[in-house]
C-alpha cells in the first residue's frame, strides 16, 4: 500500500500492513471478549446503577443525600411554628408599592395540643396574641417595624401589616402569645 510522496521523493520500499486480528490479539482480555462478542452489557437504568461495587456506592450516596436534603429542607421551615399551643404561619408578599405580611394563626389540633390548654378561657379573658413585624432591606439592615395585636380566637385568625416598599427582601416576625416567643422568617413574594 503506497501512502503517498512529495514530488522530489522516489517511491520508497517501506509498505505499513495493518493486521486487525494481530493488534486484538496483543490487546487486553477485556477488549478480546469485546470484539468476540462474550461481553453482555447490562440493559436498563437500574440494572446498570447496580452493576458493579462502585456504581452501587454512588447510587447509594446520591439516595442518601438526597434524602438529607429534602428533610432538612421540608423540616425547617423558617416560616412556620407553634408558640403556646397555636400554629403560626409568616407569609409576605410585594403588591405595587407596599410589602404585605401576615401571620396566619390558628388552635392547635386537639390530639397535638398540651392537655392544660384551654381556649374558652382564653378567648373568655380577652387574651392577646402580638407581634413585631421586621422588614429588611438588600443591605440586610432593618427599613422599617410594624406592631400588631390581636385578640385570641377558637379558630383560625390573622395579623396583618403593609409597608411602603423600599427594597424589602425579607420579613420577621416575633410572635408571643400567652408569654411565650417565637420568631418567624420568610422572603419577599414578587
Amino acid at each position: 500500500m503506497v501512502e503517498g510522496y512529495s514530488e522530489e521523493e522516489k517511491e520508497s520500499e517501506l509498505h505499513f500492513h495493518y493486521d486487525r486480528n494481530e493488534r486484538i490479539s496483543n490487546a487486553p482480555k477485556i477488549v478480546q471478549d469485546y470484539y468476540a462478542g462474550k461481553m453482555e452489557m447490562p440493559r436498563g437504568l437500574f440494572k446498570i446503577l447496580v452493576a458493579n461495587k462502585f456504581n452501587r456506592v454512588m447510587l447509594f450516596t446520591v439516595a442518601f443525600f438526597s434524602v438529607v436534603v429534602l428533610g432538612v429542607n421540608f423540616l425547617q421551615n423558617p416560616t412556620l411554628g407553634v408558640c403556646a399551643g397555636f400554629e403560626c404561619e409568616l407569609s409576605a408578599f410585594a403588591y405595587g408599592d407596599e410589602i404585605l405580611a401576615q401571620i396566619k394563626i390558628h388552635p392547635l389540633q386537639k390530639s397535638l395540643r398540651d392537655k392544660n390548654f384551654r381556649i374558652e378561657e382564653y378567648v373568655a379573658k380577652n387574651l392577646e396574641a402580638a407581634a413585631v413585624f421586621e422588614f429588611f432591606d438588600t443591605d440586610g439592615e432593618t427599613a422599617t417595624r410594624s406592631q400588631k395585636s390581636a385578640a385570641l380566637k377558637k379558630n383560625e385568625f390573622f395579623l396583618r401589616t403593609s409597608v411602603p416598599n423600599y427594597d424589602i427582601i425579607e420579613a420577621k416576625a416575633f410572635v408571643e402569645i400567652l408569654g411565650e416567643r417565637l420568631e418567624l422568617k420568610a422572603n419577599i413574594k414578587r
